[in-house]
């Protein structure tokens, strides 16, 4: 009797053996079933229900990967579709102000700078730490009494030893506790208006100033500032 059939068989086995992540799919499935059959013993040949049965796995093993192709394509047609939708939203933000969760800050060479926050509770004490590009603090402001809400604290562009700071972006971060000194979350804002779309990767980018705000991180939309 031939033995070639047996030999495929083998070396299939033998080929998923050594590479554990593949995965057979419905053509492995036919080529095995037809090793099978014509290997098979043909005094006690396959039993009609039996061979029913592997076709009807067959069947659903073809249906579940047509139907996985079509959830990958109907998940890339949903991403290209959303970006598409927030691209075109981007544009009608140009010229509205916007409250967005971020840590930036923009520093012209002559001015100052709002640091602007959300508490979750009042706060007896408040420290905010400004740092620029290299993640160095150079100015540290603190407050007292605030309420729960939105605060602005002004920056006038100085370090900690009153000398100006180059004019650039800088980030800032807010460490606040209560009067019993327990931690108060503290939520950092960015506001502005949006002068601009800028594309990354096919992503729009609102640019505020110098800053660019991701669409997802909008929390207000005006037409004019929100403080």
């Amino acid at each position: 009797m031939q033995v070639n059939g047996v030999d495929a068989t083998v070396s299939t086995a033998q080929d998923v053996l050594r590479n554990p992540t593949s995965v057979l799919g419905k053509d492995d499935f036919l080529k095995l079933l037809t090793v099978q059959l014509q290997n098979q013993d043909p005094m006690s040949p396959m039993e009609n229900t039996e061979l029913v049965a592997q076709l009807a796995q067959f069947s659903s093993l073809e249906q579940l990967e047509n139907m996985a192709g079509s959830l990958r394509d109907n998940l890339d047609l949903n991403l290209l579709l959303t970006q598409m939708l927030n691209n075109t939203a981007a544009a009608g933000l140009i010229g509205k102000q916007i409250v967005a969760s971020g840590n930036q800050v923009a520093l012209t060479a002559e001015g100052s700078a709002d640091l602007t926050f959300d508490l979750a509770e009042d706060a007896a004490a408040v420290k905010v730490s400004i740092m620029d590009e290299t993640g160095t603090v150079v100015r540290t402001i603190e407050a007292e009494g605030l309420e729960a809400g939105r605060s602005v604290l002004n920056w006038d562009g100085t370090d900690e030893a009153g000398h100006k700071v180059a004019g650039g972006k800088y980030t800032f971060k807010v460490e606040a506790s209560d009067s019993d000194g327990q931690a108060v979350a503290a939520t950092t804002l960015v506001l502005g208006e949006v002068a601009g779309v800028r594309y990354k990767d096919g992503q729009a980018m609102l640019l505020v100033g110098t800053m660019e705000v991701g669409i997802g991180d909008i929390i207000e939309i005006a037409d004019r500032p929100a403080i």
